[in-house]
């Protein structure tokens, strides 16, 4: 017997029309290719089109590097949304656009208080080891949307204060 799956038309029932449920799942690899595209063509880290599409970490993370040895096949609907609704330039302008390096400097302080060494921090803002040092004692005043999304992320990655508690934070130490 074989088995083949014709696509059903939308039903009226009443006056609406009344439509199959849409799929939960939908395969992973288009969206990974994407993501590749995204991260390649805009010269961000995975971490940046996640904070960017408003999706967990962790399910890019798994979508890009599997998770113990296994490639990930399906991903949510919803994941897969927010992720082909970006497109490269709305991640490269993080690279080049400038905030005040404030909150950073204090993330990376949490950073280092929380036992994170300075070469691990430095690699994942994707800067070198001096720069990371000179923002954390307040020495640059301003730095790129990236790397302030990826002190963000850091944090959250580590469990610590993010935009709200470090914006706080920094307001109480100047008084």
């Amino acid at each position: 017997m074989i088995n083949s799956t014709v696509a059903r038309q939308p039903q009226v029932q009443g006056h609406r029309w009344v439509s199959e449920p849409q799929p939960e799942w939908v395969s992973a690899a288009p969206f990974r290719a994407h993501v590749s595209h995204l991260i390649q063509n805009a010269e961000v880290p995975w971490p940046v089109v996640a904070y960017q599409a408003g999706v967990p970490q962790a399910a890019l993370r798994t979508l890009m590097q599997g998770r113990q040895g296994r490639v990930r096949t399906k991903i949510s609907q919803d994941l897969a949304s927010r992720l082909i609704n970006l497109r490269p330039q709305d991640l490269h302008w993080m690279r080049t656009s400038q905030v005040n390096a404030q909150r950073t400097a204090t993330r990376i302080r949490n950073l280092r208080t929380a036992g994170k060494s300075w070469s691990d921090i430095a690699r994942f803002l994707t800067i070198d080891v001096a720069t990371c040092a000179a923002i954390a004692r307040g020495e640059r005043s301003c730095v790129s949307v990236m790397i302030e999304v990826l002190a963000h992320c850091a944090c959250a990655q580590a469990g610590l204060p993010t935009w709200e508690d470090s914006a706080r934070r920094v307001e109480d130490d100047g008084n």
